[in-house]
């Protein structure tokens, strides 16, 4: 399913989204996703799927690169570009940024700056081909796009939208029209990526019978494992 961007990909867009053990891409024609395996380089790979799949194209319109790094964020009036670093090291761990190419992304429609990584080479093999590429957070955008989603839904349910990638699980929540919670864990099991869902639905005080939790990846297993515990579920 496609999750990002508010509208569809023209006839010479082309959208990838890069993971830590693989990838994907978009166009209007065609959609894959390639998971990496063993020693096999991502960059590698990359480029091998560039050029089976006849990519390299020079006249896209538009080329948006989504990295599903980890990413965290910082309340628009508080940001400083020359803090970003330090603060992606602290929440994430020192081992964080080798390899890797910092970026920041405004968010108004949230108040937010969302600052994140993508893999610098692979970065620069996007750009040798595409120097019109735009690099974005997948989850900035992720929210983003749910943010006009909770706005057409003018009621007073609260909703947690999870989306899961493999490794990470991603929740987010907003109230009374403002982001109120976004946070990314380790879960690539399936009891843990419940634990920790039901966790922050506890502390976000949802209500079991009423409250939604939408779940962005059409998880049915995550989706059975819940439905023990929340009544309303929904999959966009």
């Amino acid at each position: 399913m496609q999750v990002i961007g508010s509208k569809k990909l023209t006839e010479q867009e082309l959208s990838i989204r890069i993971f830590s053990d693989g990838f994907s891409f978009s166009t209007p024609n065609s959609q894959k996703r390639v998971v990496t395996r063993g020693g096999e380089s991502l960059r590698d790979a990359l480029e091998q799927a560039f050029q089976k799949n006849g990519l390299l194209q020079p006249d896209y319109d538009e080329v948006n690169v989504y990295s599903e790094f980890p990413s965290t964020r910082i309340p628009l009036d508080e940001f400083r570009s020359e803090e970003a670093q330090a603060l992606y090291r602290l929440t994430f761990g020192d081992d964080s940024l080798p390899g890797m190419r910092m970026h920041y992304e405004m968010l108004p429609a949230l108040e937010i700056i969302e600052v994140f990584v993508l893999d610098a080479g692979i970065e620069d093999l996007i750009l040798s081909h595409y120097p019109q590429a735009t690099v974005h957070s997948f989850f900035g955008q992720l929210m983003n796009r749910m943010y006009v989603y909770e706005k057409r839904h003018r009621d007073e349910l609260h909703r947690l939208y999870a989306y899961h990638n493999g490794q990470h699980l991603f929740l987010f929540s907003y109230e009374k029209g403002r982001l109120a919670f976004a946070n990314s864990f380790e879960a690539s099991d399936l009891n843990t990526q419940v634990y920790y869902l039901l966790y922050a639905w506890k502390q976000l005080g949802m209500r079991q019978r009423r409250d939604v939790c939408v779940l962005l990846d059409g998880d049915e297993d995550l989706r059975n494992e819940l439905q023990k515990y929340i009544v309303h579920i929904s999959c966009v």
